[in-house]
């Protein structure tokens, strides 16, 4: 079978219906949104940007962070998965343990939205043989057209249309582009090509999705009512499975950061965030925060005014930090060992980097730091980057590098505790060891549950 289907509906819904994770977990409505809220739509044309105004007023789409959409960010199978779970209403069974998919572990965030699904016959899974359901794969623009189209129930159209003659998208997929084009739920790219391959953004999916709500239902049955079971698609021979995406906390009070206000620090000016930084922000928005970003350059006492926790970001250039924020009475997670380093928490900083790393070992089994995990856990599927430091005694080290007791992964301070010079420390005080640019497709669900056990710590909780 050609390269297509799996949810059909699900990608449809979704693209309908892009959400925050908090509020598609019912949470309560947040203070409704304009386009104006949002610094990366403000330079659209005016036609677009009223679209977007619409979609956003509305409720279908928000953003990323308060004052970012994300035009160009992606999501992935797993995240659709579970925002259309919710919105079909769809039973889900928080019991399950075991998934009908070999790349999704027992501890995946995604299992049992991923069940709903396919109970109700909206999914079969992403290979030949459904086995596989690619939680961390993204959507190609061939693919959402197809997905919209046969969502819209005009799949027999599609086979009938005269096929486009663009190499950029696979024959199978030529009669649905068509109709796509057709039909203006998708456009061209600016080359002239339509880009087949190339994965669907935020962007796209918005422009599509309010072209496809003035079709939608129009002489068409509800297929969510009579959904029919998908066929899996068929994975590329070439391509490596992707590895389980960065999971969602299962066993986390969802309320417990919600309204608390977290700022990041970034090397980069204006307001975008780098790809390396965009998992651990995109977990700290899943545990409740609000995130700000801020240029490290910018970085002053007065900046963290009206913060819960300050988070020092993998891309900061430590210069701009250095002992900046020892006294301010505000929770730190840093993840920048030297900046952890400079500002005495650990006696070393500079060259702290250990490679092709691939389990730590807990030490602090019995610390909620320690998020219940005991003795070596994986911490990167594959052997990559971990950063240590060495802190004083007063500090809890909750994992070391296995094998090498002496170089700390995850540190915590007590407030009151003592730094290197035992100087009192104003507030809880962390280091996250974990490299930022590898978390999102490398790190285990042990590495997230231990992210999370930190930002929830620093906050007070518990």
């Amino acid at each position: 079978m050609k390269k297509i289907v799996t949810t059909l509906l699900c990608f449809l819904l979704l693209s309908l219906t892009v959400l925050p994770f908090a509020f598609a977990a019912g949470e309560q409505t947040p203070a409704v949104k304009t386009v104006d809220d949002f610094t990366d739509l403000k330079d659209l044309p005016q036609d677009q940007k009223s679209k977007f105004d619409e979609l956003i007023r509305g409720g279908v789409f928000s953003g990323l962070t308060d004052n970012t959409f994300g035009l160009n960010d992606k999501m992935d199978r797993a995240q659709f998965a579970k925002v259309a779970a919710l919105i079909f209403s769809l039973p889900i069974d928080k019991t399950l343990t075991v998934s009908s998919f070999s790349d999704i572990g027992s501890d995946h965030w995604s299992l049992t939205y991923v069940e709903a699904l396919k109970k109700a016959g909206l999914t079969n899974g992403y290979d030949a043989e459904g086995k596989m359901y690619n939680p961390s794969g993204s959507v190609s623009r061939q693919e959402l057209a197809a997905f919209l189209i046969r969502g819209l129930g005009l799949d027999q159209d599609a086979q009938k249309a005269a096929p486009v003659t663009d190499s950029t998208v696979d024959d199978w997929a030529k009669g649905y582009v068509a109709l796509a084009l057709e039909k203006n739920i998708l456009t061209k790219l600016d080359n002239g090509t339509f880009g087949g391959k190339e994965a669907a953004t935020r962007k796209m999916l918005a422009l599509a999705s309010f072209e496809a709500k003035k079709l939608f239902g129009v002489g068409k049955t509800d297929p969510a009512a009579t959904p029919e079971p998908t066929k899996p698609e068929t994975q590329t021979p070439a391509t490596q499975p992707e590895k389980p995406a960065a999971p969602e906390p299962a066993k986390v009070d969802k309320g417990s950061a919600k309204g608390k206000k977290v700022l990041i620090t970034s090397d980069l000016n204006g307001t975008q965030f780098r790809e390396d930084e965009k998992p651990l922000v995109n977990r700290l928005q899943s545990l409740g925060f609000e995130v700000t970003r801020l240029a490290s350059t910018k970085l002053t006492v007065e900046a963290t005014e009206g913060f819960d926790l300050i988070v020092i970001g993998s891309s900061t250039n430590s210069k701009y930090v250095k002992k900046k924020l020892k006294g301010i009475p505000v929770p730190i997670i840093y993840n920048k060992s030297i900046s952890f380093g400079d500002a005495d928490f650990s006696t070393v900083s500079e060259n702290t980097g250990i490679k092709k790393q691939t389990n730590v070992t807990i030490k602090s089994s019995d610390h909620p730091l320690a998020a219940g995990l005991k003795g070596d856990v994986q911490f990167y599927y594959e052997a990559g980057d971990l950063s240590y430091g060495i802190p004083s005694s007063d500090a809890i080290v909750v994992a070391h590098a296995a094998g090498d007791p002496e170089k700390a992964i995850v540190i915590g301070y007590e407030k009151g505790s003592k730094n290197v010079l035992g100087e009192a420390i104003a507030a809880r005080t962390l280091m996250f060891g974990g490299n930022a640019s590898l978390m999102k497709d490398n790190a285990t669900d042990e590495a997230w549950k231990l992210f999370d056990a930190a930002a929830l710590w620093a906050i007070g909780q518990p």
